[in-house]
């Protein structure tokens, strides 16, 4: 699988380029402790080598082979300590590399590797960045003086980040086993959630099924939000005592060979919805089946988004917790007061995966292989008794994008605003359910299907 990713990288660029990908590091957590290592995702998609420290370079045409890695050289003494290191024979022999050197001569190596080269591709904002540019800054200036070409620096990452963006079978293999035991551990919590039960013990169910099962790590923090936590987006404390009556939001998955999940379920621990709690469920479910039912081939992010909106919009003017008629709260994006984050993003390697959502500025279109999710939700935290909404039309995304450049955005000095009081029984509530799609040739494959909703 590594092989043929780096086959399909190499296809993408000139035979004159040149490629460094530098892998993870240890991070120290406290003390002389560190967090578990974790590889950078594009050096685990270029080569499967799981150590820190590594450095890849894809040179095609070089006298030393197109694929050299640069890592940790064996020593027991060190090894006994923190694990079996590969080695430079290791990295060649398990690890394809038609070459391998210690880590520690790469920098005594760049220069030849860069020399010649017309682009060198490269992680930018990685660990190597003033190694990197001091090498190629020096040799600029040798080349200005001597007439001789430089090497112009570009980002690896868009190139890779299409490449990843399309699954093959053999990755779409790894994230349907990884939504697999995700959903495992969803059912396995229903069966344990209850009052009296803490949050983390939830938790610690959902995560011994499914690192019993074989997964290598967890997709990311697990959130498990019971009551008013379920408000809050990211909220992984996981502390709380449930009590009757509660919903619990878990937003939890695992990775397979790095490859995740991304599954959300949202249930009353005892078993029974108020009738407030299941109006507010039931326009989520309706809202991400609208969206999934967008996801087919030729359609885009933006097709999935609005049909989501426009049924939590609808659902929300219903049950009055914003004014209507539906067709202003949607302009005036009233929604976002209870809905503030996006309907999916893609997902693979990571769960906030690599790809570009436009091209040319236009939402590109949904292709085979591509995996992501829908994952509408809406959440009445206490505080939101009474909500201040302002009275004016704007195109969302041109407000995004001038935040993003960190550009002031012109709002009327006239704006009116207006007060509106939420019922009371909504107050507390969050909700969202959330699936793993994937674009097949005629349509979509929901592989999180098999979580009841």
């Amino acid at each position: 699988m590594h092989s043929t990713n780096r086959d399909r990288l190499l296809a993408l660029i000139g035979e004159n380029d040149l490629i460094i990908v530098p892998s993870a590091t240890m991070t120290t957590r406290n003390d002389d402790v560190e967090f578990p290592f974790r590889q950078d995702s594009t050096f685990r998609w270029l080569t499967g080598f799981d150590e820190p420290d590594a450095i890849a370079v894809l040179a095609p045409g070089h006298h030393d082979g197109a694929y050299q890695l640069f890592v940790n050289p064996r020593d027991p003494d060190a090894e006994a300590w923190t694990g079996y290191r590969a080695g430079t024979e290791g990295a060649k022999e398990r690890f394809g590399a038609d070459e391998a050197y210690e880590v520690g001569t790469f920098s005594s190596k760049l220069k030849s590797l860069v020399h010649g080269r017309e682009r060198l591709w490269y992680s930018l904002g990685g660990r190597l960045d003033d190694t990197i540019i001091k090498t190629v800054t020096e040799m600029r200036q040798f080349g200005d003086r001597w007439g001789v070409p430089v090497v112009e620096l570009a980002d690896v990452a868009g190139p890779v980040g299409e490449l990843r963006l399309r699954k093959t079978p053999a990755e779409m293999e790894l994230m349907a086993r990884a939504a697999e035991l995700s959903g495992d551990a969803h059912i396995r919590a229903t069966e344990v959630a209850a009052p009296g039960v803490h949050e983390y013990q939830v938790q610690a169910e959902m995560e011994a099924l499914w690192f019993g099962a074989g997964a290598t790590d967890n997709g990311y923090p697990p959130i498990v939000a019971s009551g008013p936590n379920a408000c809050i987006l990211h909220y992984v404390e996981n502390r709380r005592l449930m009590e009757d009556g509660d919903l619990l939001l878990i937003d939890a998955a695992c990775e397979v060979d790095g490859y995740g999940a991304d599954i959300t379920r949202t249930f009353p621990i005892n078993g029974v919805f108020s009738a407030p709690q299941r109006a507010i469920y039931d326009v989520v479910l309706t809202a991400e089946v609208a969206g999934i039912e967008k996801a087919v081939p030729g359609n885009t992010f933006k097709d999935i988004n609005e049909a989501a909106i426009g049924v939590v919009t609808e659902g929300l003017v219903d049950l009055g917790l914003i004014p209507g008629p539906v067709d202003r709260a949607l302009s005036m994006h009233h929604y976002r007061t209870f809905l503030f984050h996006g309907i999916g993003h893609w997902l693979g390697l990571d769960v906030h995966d690599s790809g570009r959502y436009r091209l040319n500025g236009d939402h590109r279109p949904l292709e085979e292989g591509m995996v992501f999710t829908v994952e509408p939700g809406i959440y009445v935290a206490d505080d939101k008794g009474e909500i201040t909404l302002e009275m004016r039309e704007y195109d969302i995304d041109a407000e995004m994008k001038s935040r993003m450049l960190g550009e002031k955005v012109e709002k009327p000095d006239d704006i009116e605003e207006i007060t509106h009081q939420v019922p009371e029984e909504f107050l507390g509530i969050g909700v969202r359910i959330e699936d793993d799609i994937a674009i097949t040739p005629d349509g979509h494959r929901n592989l999180s299907k098999s979580v009841p909703v």
